[in-house]
């Protein structure tokens, strides 16, 4: 939806593409969408034309192939130490190392990889899954509607022509953009995941009778109705927000993008685990979706970073003095 119609796309923004992942969120969809149809193209289409980017984007926009992107370490930072390494070796490059919480790595044809050179410089290449030495492994995390695995790299061949850009800022400017794309879209999907949840529990304290009454009609449970509408409400204006900033002007995504992640998880979060209480016995079973809403409404939260680590880039932004290197 959100490429180029030259590229096989159907010519919207980031803004046409929010409406889509809202919905897959309120109705808790288990799909490589988000690591395929955002995140995996999205990175191919800020690659370098020559490299093999162009092809792998149409067999995505087609639907040939379903791709990914390995941005983050094992351990889940979004930082360049823990990265796997690229290596120069004859025909092109080889690849060591791990990376953690990749979105539907079990079904993906291609991989987008985020890695340092030898000199220490990031990169990104694009990793057929099918290469010998690349292994994938399931992780157990709090929300079963996503599948999140660990893949490892032991001395995959990489070929010259799918590192998708020059190492350093050009690297580090792709995956920024990607890392927007993706925040933006888990903010997104958590709007969707919260209205449901906002839906479904002003419908229960409307029905729900206690000492004679609807419990809708008590104030406790108004004021809890009332904080998840708000949090529903604004979180939904900084999501169409910052997707509008980032198709005006993309150079400034990452900073739009943090703003966004530093509220909109937290505030959904609340807003689903006040569903939970105003559910009251029935919200804390299994039999019930509440808890459903609530786990993937916690990992949008923290799948792209923590809104603290958020906080802290912004900080760096705006005083770097004010964080230490």
């Amino acid at each position: 939806m959100h490429l180029p119609e030259s590229r096989g796309g159907g010519g919207g923004g980031v803004t046409d593409l929010v409406v889509v992942l809202s919905e897959l969120g309120r109705a808790l969809t288990p799909s490589p969408f988000l690591a395929s149809a955002v995140l995996a193209s999205g990175a191919l289409l800020a690659a370098d034309p020559a490299s093999v980017a162009s092809t792998l984007l149409e067999a995505l926009a087609d639907g040939d192939r379903v791709g990914s992107v390995a941005f983050a370490s094992s351990t889940g930072s979004y930082e360049g130490p823990g990265r796997a390494t690229l290596a120069t070796s004859p025909g092109g490059y080889r690849l060591r190392g791990t990376a953690g919480f990749v979105l539907d790595a079990d079904v993906a044809d291609d991989l987008v990889v985020a890695t340092h050179t030898e000199a220490g410089e990031s990169a990104v290449v694009a990793v057929d899954t099918a290469s010998p030495g690349l292994t994938v492994e399931r992780m157990h995390t709090v929300d079963e509607t996503r599948r999140l695995f660990t893949v490892a790299f032991d001395g995959v061949q990489v070929a010259e022509d799918r590192l998708l850009c020059e190492p350093g800022q050009q690297a580090e400017m792709l995956l920024d953009r990607v890392l927007a794309l993706g925040l933006i879209a888990v903010a997104a999907d958590a709007v969707g995941a919260s209205e449901r949840m906002l839906d479904t529990t002003v419908d229960y304290a409307k029905d729900r009778q206690q000492f004679g009454k609807p419990i809708g009609s008590f104030q406790a449970v108004k004021h809890h109705c009332a904080n998840m509408a708000i949090a529903v409400e604004s979180s939904r204006a900084a999501v169409e927000g910052a997707a509008g900033k980032v198709d005006e002007d993309p150079a400034r995504s990452m900073v739009a993008a943090s703003i966004l992640a530093s509220y909109v998880g937290p505030a959904c979060s609340r807003a689903c685990a006040l569903a939970v209480l105003v559910h009251g016995g029935i919200g804390f079973t299994w039999e019930h979706d509440a808890h459903l809403y609530l786990k993937r409404v916690k990992l949008d939260e923290v799948l792209f970073g923590t809104p603290a680590w958020h906080r802290r880039r912004l900080a760096g932004r705006i005083v770097p003095s004010a964080v230490p290197a």
